[in-house]
């Protein structure tokens, strides 16, 4: 008698810790999602004249970068996804509309768009090649970009470059890690737009 009510306690005992794991394992590890912050900054120059229309794009990323969730560099030759901390949206969406944003506050032009755009006709256009933009093997935030600058009509390259950044985060958990991504946009938007300034104004000298 006495055996078969241990049985029966035990067997439910059992049934009890296969729901509660059954439960945990339901609930899986917490997600976060991550967006990149616009820093609000100043304008690079106040434009002496007007500017023209600056297209962006296309804004393209290298395929390692080109998911879902943030990537580390753990050695020179190989990366990590992190699982918990994911990008809100496509990150190439997210690069284009942050450089938008950024390039029409600091140039003081409301001509910004996306590339291509059927509704603001031609323009400089500004192509974009993001190599890095991830967490390097020293936990700083790095941005490696490759730009280049297209006349209106397309057939000249006005100017090329490659841009580096590393960003120290403030703390070492991922939204910092985030924000040094940000911030490293923001230098190579500022790089950009004052690069589009130097244009113009040449443009401006040889028509004058």
């Amino acid at each position: 008698m006495i055996n078969n009510i241990l049985y029966r306690a035990g067997f439910f005992a059992f049934l009890l810790l296969l729901f509660l794991a059954g439960g945990c394992m339901k609930q899986g590890i917490p997600l976060y999602y991550h967006t990149l912050s616009n820093p609000g900054q100043a304008s690079v120059s106040p434009p002496q004249n007007d500017l023209p229309t600056i297209l962006v794009g296309p804004v393209r990323v290298a395929s390692f970068l080109d998911q879902k969730q943030l990537v580390k560099q753990r050695t020179s030759n190989s990366v990590s996804l992190i699982e918990q901390h994911r990008w809100a949206g496509n990150l190439s969406e997210m690069l284009s509309n942050a450089l938008i944003t950024q390039l029409s506050q600091m140039l003081n032009n409301e001509k910004v768009y996306s590339f291509p755009n059927t509704t603001s006709g031609n323009g400089l256009r500004l192509e974009l090649d993001f190599l890095h933009f991830e967490e390097d093997q020293n936990r700083m935030a790095i941005i490696e970009a490759r730009w280049r600058i297209l006349s209106e009509d397309n057939q000249t390259i006005l100017h090329s470059a490659t841009s580096h950044y590393k960003i120290p985060p403030a703390t070492q958990d991922y939204d910092a890690l985030v924000k040094g991504l940000s911030q490293g946009l923001t230098r190579l938007s500022q790089e950009i737009s004052a690069k589009i300034l130097s244009l113009t104004s040449s443009a401006d000298k040889d028509l004058s």
